[in-house]
C-alpha cells in the first residue's frame, strides 16, 4: 500500500513545515525520546498494519533512539472515540516529520472498517463486493479503505456474518483473498449491445439489449461459473431478465451446462422499477413483512439503527428512499423477487447496488428483503472529519547526564486522559 523503503526526501517534501523545522530545532539543542498516542475522535474498527509497516519502514534505521510501538488493541477490534490505539516512542527529531504521513495512513482505513463491520452485521445473510474504486482519489485512498473494509469484513465474520467476498479491481483483489477483481457488466456494454442491434437493422423495442449484452459477455467469458446481469438500462428490469432467464435456462443456454445466473438491480433513483409505484410498492411491503401500515413498516426498517447512520435525513426522507420510492428499494427486491420466482426461475440470484451505507443494509437486514450480493463502496467515510487521526505526546525524556532517561509526562491542556498509566 505504500512504495518500498521511502527515503528521507520522500518524508521531507510531504510533512507539515512546522514538523520539519522542530526538527532542525531538536537537531541544534539536543534531541528527546519522545512518546506519541495516536488516537481517533470516533469509533473505529483498528485498520493499521499498513500504517505500522510504513512506520517501521521510513523511521531512519540509524537513529541514535530506537523505535517502540506499542499496539494496544489488536487488529480488527472495535475501539471507542478518543482512546489510544497505540503509542509510538523515538527519536522525536525522526518522528516529527513523520507524523504527517504516519496519520494519514490510519483514519480512512480506520472508519472504512468500522462502517465495512456495520454494513455486514446490518445484513448478515448477503455477501458483500466492494466497488469503491470510482469515488476514491487513486491508489492511495481506494488500498487504504479496501484494506479497511478488509479488516471491517473479518470482524464482522466472527459475529456469523458473509462478509466481504471481494473487489472490483485487480490491484486490491489480493486483500480479500482474491486472485483477481470481479465483476461483469456496465451499462456501457448493454448500450453497445443496442448500437449493434441498431445498426443491424434490429429493433430493440421487441429483442432485448439485456440478453444480447448477456450472450455477448457469456461467448467470450465462456468458462466463468457466475453470470451477474445488469438490468435497468431499458427501464425494463423484469422482463428483461425474464428474457434473459428464458435463454440463460433454455435448452442452449448456460445453464444447462451447470452456470449460475443473477441479476444486479441498480434502478436510477429518478423512477420505480418496472411494475411498481408508490402505492403497489406499499401493498408490496406489507404483504411481505405482515405490518398493517406503512408506518410499521418503517419503524420495523429502522430497528436498531443509530441516529448518526440516517446523517440528514427524516423518517419520511428514509422511507421514501429505501423503503416505497423510486430507485432499489426494499420493495424492488421483493417484487423483482417474487417475479423470478413466479416464472420458475427460482435458481436466479440477486445483486443489489446503489447508495448501500449502513443504514440501507439495516433496513434491508430488517426486512428480510431477498438479496444474495450487494455491490457497495459506502463503506468510504461519509464525512471527512471522522477519519482525522491525531498523534499527541504524552512523555517527554530527556538525557539524565549518566546515560539515563529523565521522563517528563507532559500534554497540551485538555489532553490530560492520554496521559500514560
Amino acid at each position: 500500500m505504500t512504495s518500498s523503503a521511502p527515503g528521507p526526501d520522500f518524508v521531507a517534501a510531504r510533512t507539515d513545515k512546522y514538523f520539519a523545522k522542530t526538527a532542525e530545532i531538536l537537531a541544534a539543542h539536543g534531541d528527546a525520546r519522545a512518546t506519541y498516542a495516536v488516537f481517533l475522535r470516533t469509533d473505529v474498527v483498528v485498520a493499521i498494519d499498513p500504517a505500522v509497516d510504513f512506520l517501521r519502514q521510513v523511521y531512519p534505521a540509524d537513529a541514535a533512539i530506537p523505535l517502540e510501538i506499542t499496539r494496544v488493541v489488536p487488529e480488527g477490534a472495535p475501539l471507542t472515540a478518543g482512546l489510544p490505539m497505540l503509542y509510538v516512542a523515538g527519536s522525536l527529531a525522526a518522528l516529527s516529520p513523520i507524523e504527517t504521513l504516519l496519520l494519514q495512513r490510519i483514519g480512512f482505513p480506520c472508519v472504512s472498517a468500522q462502517n465495512a463491520f456495520s454494513m455486514c452485521v446490518a445484513l448478515p445473510g448477503a455477501a458483500f463486493l466492494a466497488m469503491e474504486a470510482r469515488h476514491t482519489t487513486g491508489d492511495d485512498m481506494h488500498l487504504a479503505c479496501s484494506y479497511g473494509a478488509a479488516v471491517g469484513s473479518r470482524a464482522a465474520r466472527l459475529t456469523g456474518a458473509k462478509g466481504f467476498v471481494g473487489t472490483s479491481t485487480d490491484i486490491a483483489a489480493p486483500l480479500f483473498g482474491t486472485p483477481q477483481g470481479l465483476g461483469t457488466m456496465p451499462h456501457s456494454l448493454i448500450g453497445y449491445a443496442k448500437a449493434r442491434m441498431l445498426a443491424a437493422g434490429r429493433d430493440p423495442e421487441v429483442e432485448s439489449a439485456t440478453l444480447e449484452a448477456a450472450r455477448l459477455y457469456a461467448a467470450q467469458f465462456p468458462d466463468e461459473e457466475s453470470y451477474t446481469v445488469l438490468n435497468d438500462y431499458d427501464g425494463r428490469e423484469v422482463s428483461d431478465a425474464l428474457a434473459v432467464c428464458g435463454w440463460f435456462y433454455g435448452p442452449d443456454g448456460p445453464g444447462r451446462a451447470g452456470k449460475r445466473l443473477a441479476f444486479r438491480l441498480d434502478t436510477h433513483g429518478g423512477r420505480h422499477l418496472e411494475g411498481l409505484d408508490w402505492d403497489e410498492s406499499v401493498r408490496t411491503l406489507l404483504a411481505w413483512t405482515d405490518c398493517k401500515t406503512p408506518a410499521e413498516i418503517v419503524r420495523l426498517a429502522l430497528a436498531g439503527s443509530e441516529f448518526e447512520e440516517a446523517g440528514a435525513m427524516s423518517a419520511d426522507e428514509v422511507r421514501d428512499k429505501l423503503l416505497f420510492g423510486t430507485g432499489v428499494t426494499a420493495a424492488a427486491a421483493v417484487h423483482f423477487r417474487k417475479a423470478l420466482d413466479e416464472a420458475g426461475f427460482h435458481e436466479a440470484r440477486i445483486v443489489v447496488s446503489s447508495g448501500f451505507d449502513t443504514l440501507k443494509c439495516r433496513a434491508f437486514g430488517n426486512l428480510s428483503a431477498p438479496v444474495d450480493v450487494v455491490g457497495t463502496g459506502s463503506f468510504l467515510p461519509s464525512r471527512l472529519s471522522r477519519t482525522y487521526a491525531t498523534a499527541d505526546i504524552v512523555r517527554y525524556e530527556l538525557p539524565d547526564g549518566s546515560g539515563g532517561w529523565k521522563a517528563f509526562d507532559l500534554v497540551k491542556a485538555g489532553r490530560e486522559f492520554l496521559k500514560l498509566g
